[in-house]
Order: C-alpha cells, then structure tokens, then sequence
C-alpha cells in the first residue's frame, strides 16, 4: 500500500509536472502568436488597409482630372493628385510605389494634353478638327490606362491583406486545436483532478476558444457586423481575441470598401445613374422573373435629339449639365414607379419597368418625354438651352421575346423610328411575328 501510495504520489506528481509544463508551453505559443499577430500582421493589414483607401482615392482624382474641364480646378486635384502620390513612398513597397508613380504621371499627361486643346481653343485660327480629336483621344486612352493600373493596385492591395488575414486565422485555429487536444488527453486521466479542472478549463479556456473560433467562422462568413468576444480570464486568451476582434474590424472595412468599389463599376461616373453593364444584368433578371411568373415587362430606350449640335454650340460642359439635368428627370420617375434607369450610352438612357403593359409603358414615356422638353438650361453666356428626346418603347406581351437581348433591341428599333419620324416622340412597334398589333404613337 505504502508503495502503492508512493507510486501514486509520484504519478500524480509527474502528471502535474507534466501538465503543467505542456500548459505552459502551449500559453507561450499562444503567447507568441498574439504578441508576433499584434506586432508583425496586423500593422501590415492595417498599413494594406490604408493603401487600398488611398488607391481608391487616387482613382477618384484621376477620374475626377478628366471629367473637370476648368483649368485651375485640374490644377488642384493634379496637386493632390502629386501628395497623395508622394505619401506612398514611404511604404517599403517597390511595386506600389511604381504604380502610384505612373498613374500620377498620367494624371500629369492628361493635364498636359488638355492644356495644348485649350491653347488650340484660344488660338487666333479655328482649331484643327483632326488634331484636337487625337489630343482627346490620347487623353481618353491615359485616363483609361491611368484606371487600369489603379485597379490592378486595388486588386493587389486586397489579395494581400487577404492572405495576411487568413494567415492569421489559420494559425490561431490551429493554436486552439492543438489547446483542446493537449487538455482533452490531460483531462482523462485523474479523477479527482479532473472534477476541479473540468470547470476551470470549460470556463475560462474552452469558452473562450469557441468564442474565438466563431468570431473567425462569422468573420470568413463576412457577416456586416462589428465583433464584440466576451473577455477572458487568461490575459493571453485576451490577446487573441484582441487580434481577432482588430481582424474583424479589417475584415469589415475591406468588405465595405469592396462593396464601395463594386458600387462605383456600377454606376455612370457622370450622371450617378446606372451604367450599362448594371442595366444590361438587371434587365436579364427582370426578363427571367417577368418570364417565370408571366407578367409584363417594358423598356424604355430614350435618346436626346440633336445632342451633338448642343455639343458643339455650347461646348461639352453644357452638354454634360443637359445629360445630368435628364438623369434628374429619370431618377424622379424611378421615385414615382418600381424601375430601374441607367444611362445606356453617350446621351442614350434606359429604363426597364417591371409588371408594365404597352399602354402603361407609352404613358410614362410621354411623361418622360414631356418632362425633358419643358426643362430649363441656361448656359453661361445666359442663353437658353431647350432639349427634347425620342423615347422607342417596348414590351414583352407585344411581341415574341425569347430573350431579353430581343426585347431590348425591339426598344431600339422604336427608338429608330422616332428619331425618323420628326423626333421628341414616343413610338412602339411589335416584333415581327405579331401581325395583330401595329406601330403606336404616344
């Protein structure tokens, strides 16, 4: 017995030795990878973070260069444009740093090339046609280029704070693994220490583990919400949910400002309606939808007559206040009705209502069309500025549609033949096949 007694002192002894130097190694290395998380990853996540904020603002001045047409005003976002540049340099990433340097160049291209139109446009001759064309073009092609690379910037920037973030998450996973292994096998051996230990370890380690994990599991769900882990006992537990809890809040803002960006490839940069890629994608769920439950569908194709002479004669800021002033009018309509509006193209608008018949359809086009030609523009010299449009008009229900590229292009048919038949008007046709229904005037 005495021996006995002996040997299981020294079992229990050695067991507890045992249990706990495994404990404490397994809380330095959750030690250790707190403190290396803190220190080393998640400056490096913020720091991506804020370059993918500033690309995104680089973007938007060199967007905003292009479509400014007064001087002074591309001289301060050019100015910007230099110091936000400038701030990149101190990040120790070569490659950023490049990228940034180049659409700063372009930017600087831009400003240059507007400048020799504006020279041509002051000149004592009339500008050559040909020349100032190119000098345009050689703009557009270094915004566009200026673009790419702030995309591919953006993209880089995001894949590597995703990297560092799973990183992160693998390893604190991993961490709390091994943990509930170590004090799964600790746990099944002594009874008596096991009553006491089984409390201590479900409460103020288990738990928060779970809590932990959780809080990654409804991170990599990309849950919209701030993370808030209960605190724990151990002050190292603490310091992982810390890390998990600032991962979270990177986590969230990179998500937000992804959403941001894929708002703005939706949207047309100068009227804020729609682009047409997101009217294209609509009108294909719309069409489906109308299709499955065997409703109506209309479109709207509405085109400003005579745009190119408003161009001309009062240059293209004018013409780019008619194209806003004509969003203002659609964007009201989609305030009064369930539609969607998007600008299709040059001064080309789109709308798509859903559950519309034709006669419907006809009646809000001829609002549109009313609405448009009763609008007020003065330009700068205080002259009035009057515009009309041509509205084509189509529906599901008043032809054949197999797809919504078909019911589409009916639209711009319609729109063809009221552009031909003197312009601001309305018209409908019905798609070939429909010999029961004719061309409608509104």
């Amino acid at each position: 017995m005495i021996t006995a007694g002996r040997l299981l002192i020294g079992f229990v002894l050695l067991y507890a030795i045992v249990a706990a130097g495994v404990s404490i190694v397994f809380l330095r290395k959750i030690e250790n990878d707190a403190r290396y998380t803190q220190e080393q990853q998640l400056p490096l996540v913020l720091s991506q973070n804020r370059n993918a904020i500033k690309v995104e603002r680089l973007a938007s001045l060199a967007r905003s260069i292009y479509l400014a047409k007064d001087r002074e005003l591309e001289r301060q976002l050019q100015l910007q444009t230099h110091v936000l540049a400038q701030s990149f340099t101190l990040d120790e990433n070569d490659q950023l740093a490049k990228g940034v340097q180049k659409v700063s160049s372009h930017v600087k291209q831009i400003v240059a090339l507007r400048d020799q139109v504006r020279k041509m446009d002051a000149g004592d001759t009339s500008p050559d046609p040909a020349v100032r064309a190119e000098l345009e073009r050689q703009a557009l092609e270094t915004y566009q280029s200026a673009m790419r690379v702030t995309d591919e910037l953006g993209q880089s920037i995001v894949s590597d704070a995703a990297v560092l973030a799973y990183g992160m998450s693998g390893d604190i996973q991993r961490t709390a693994k091994m943990i509930q292994v170590a004090w799964i096998i600790i746990l099944t051996l002594p009874v008596l220490i096991a009553v006491g230990a089984i409390y201590v370890v479900a409460r103020h380690i288990i738990r928060p583990i779970n809590s932990a994990i959780e809080g990654l599991r409804s991170i990599d769900r990309h849950e919209k919400r701030r993370l808030r882990l209960r605190r724990p006992l151990f002050r190292e537990l603490s310091t992982i949910n810390e890390a998990i809890e600032a991962y979270g809040h990177v986590s969230l803002d990179l998500l937000r400002t992804n959403s941001i960006l894929q708002a703005l490839s939706e949207e047309d940069g100068l009227t804020t309606l729609a682009n047409r890629r997101s009217f294209e994608k609509r009108i294909g769920e719309e069409f489906a939808k109308a299709t499955q439950n065997d409703t109506d569908l209309a479109i709207l194709m509405v085109d400003l007559d005579h745009f190119k002479s408003i161009n001309d004669h009062y240059g293209h800021q004018m013409g780019d206040t008619c194209l806003k002033m004509t969003a203002n009018v659609l964007r009201s309509i989609g305030a009064e009705r369930d539609c969607h509006a998007a600008r299709y193209g040059g001064e080309e608008f789109s709308l798509v209502f859903p559950d519309c018949d034709l006669q419907s359809a006809i009646a809000e086009a001829e609002k549109i069309r009313l609405s448009i030609s009763s609008l007020i523009i003065t330009s700068s010299y205080d002259e009035t500025i009057r515009i009309t449009a041509s509205v084509g008009v189509a529906t599901i229900k008043s032809g054949r549609f197999e797809t919504a590229a078909q019911l589409l292009e009916n639209a711009d048919r319609a729109l063809y033949l009221a552009k031909h038949s003197g312009r601001n008007i309305v018209k409908s046709l019905p798609l070939p096949g429909r010999a029961d229904l004719k061309p409608l005037t509104a």
